[in-house]
């Protein structure tokens, strides 16, 4: 399975199929990578120039500091795609396993469990790391060349989208758990949509202003 590595209009074919994989979850993890791969653009285009220059030291060391950080992220990002999908995989093998013996529906109970948690964690993960880089998104709002400011609110804007949806898909495995981290997962779940959102509306006004 190697989703990052298709060409744009063969991902999408594939998402419109009647296959289940990729599916919400790999549009996320995409929706992830699209926005770090704008703020990039962002900081590519201010390095360098004029508004670059004019910063202080301190400025200039935080949008080189969040480039290098968005380098990394997009192939992240791009590997989340792949790991969705397979957790979502793994999860349906878990199903089909037999439940003829006790035996057999012990096991096949502890695999379901465990595939459960895995397709949760996976798009919680996502939702982590993608608030977290909202914070150099911010900077690209905040430090990056006036010119593609614009790029910066959408680059924002997908962000958001991306948490959003990772958690629908957390929620939606979430259900079917009943372990002791269950609440504590939701819990967090539900800080980091926020978080988002507060993000989000702190970059869109930066950027509102400077149109």
């Amino acid at each position: 399975m190697k989703f990052e590595n298709d060409q744009m209009n063969d991902f999408l074919g594939k998402l419109a199929s009647n296959s289940p994989v990729p599916g919400g979850g790999g549009a996320a993890a995409l929706t992830s990578a699209l926005s770090v791969a704008l703020s990039s653009m962002v900081f590519n285009l201010t390095i360098g120039k004029k508004s670059y220059d004019n910063l202080n030291k301190e400025e200039q060391d935080k949008v080189q500091n969040s480039l290098d950080c968005a380098t990394l992220k997009l192939k992240e990002f791009q590997q989340f795609i792949n790991k969705d999908g397979e957790a979502f995989l793994a999860l349906m093998e878990s199903y089909k396993l037999p439940k003829e013996t006790e035996e057999d529906k012990e096991e096949r109970r502890k695999r379901i469990l465990e595939g459960l948690n895995n397709a949760m964690m996976v798009p919680f993960t996502l939702m982590k790391e993608t608030v977290q880089f909202m914070e150099h998104i911010l900077n690209a709002a905040r430090f990056g060349n006036p010119n593609v400011i614009s790029d910066a609110g959408v680059s924002a804007i997908l962000a958001k989208a991306s948490v959003e949806s990772s958690y629908l898909n957390v929620m939606i495995n979430l259900k079917s758990l009943k372990d002791a981290n269950k609440e504590i997962v939701e819990q967090e779940s539900k800080a980091l949509l926020a978080k988002a959102e507060n993000i989000k509306n702190e970059i869109m006004t930066i950027v509102y202003d400077k149109l």
